[in-house]
């Protein structure tokens, strides 16, 4: 019995067209990717003790109806802004204490996050308001 020898043939498959097909997958996958730079605060909640021993604190305080206060002074928007750059350009790991009343929304309090990164903020602790009436009932509570 003899059997048909076939000739073994070589498979010419072109290469460039493949590679042309490659790159320009590669190339679509870059331009559909969207590239995020995500940016975060470090935000630090400060046990009942001191905040901080070695920096003065900065003390921004927001009433309910999202009026601010610098320290002691009412200030706008624009003006806190303007004092957290000129603070934070002197010393950038500079503390801020910011305090909120009872009925802040979180929108109101992440507005004035924002401020205070944007001027190059690097400390910030955050913490409820206490009027000077309610402070002894809380000292009470954490006893």
């Amino acid at each position: 019995m003899e059997f048909e020898r076939t000739s073994r043939r070589s498979l010419n498959l072109p290469l460039t067209p493949l590679i042309d097909v490659v790159f320009i997958l590669i190339i679509f996958f870059m331009l559909t990717t969207s590239f995020m730079r995500i940016e975060s605060l470090e935000l630090m909640l400060p046990s009942s003790g001191k905040v901080t021993d070695k920096k003065e604190v900065t003390h921004i305080f927001i009433r309910e109806n999202g009026d601010l206060i610098l320290g002691k002074r009412d200030v706008s928007p624009d003006e806190l802004s303007d004092t957290l750059v000129r603070l934070f350009s002197q010393d950038p790991s500079s503390p801020v204490m910011l305090l909120t009343a009872e009925g802040v929304t979180m929108q109101q309090l992440v507005a004035v996050m924002d401020k205070v990164t944007v001027a190059g903020g690097k400390s910030l602790y955050v913490r409820k308001w206490i009027a000077q009436g309610q402070d002894s009932a809380l000292s009470e509570k954490e006893k």
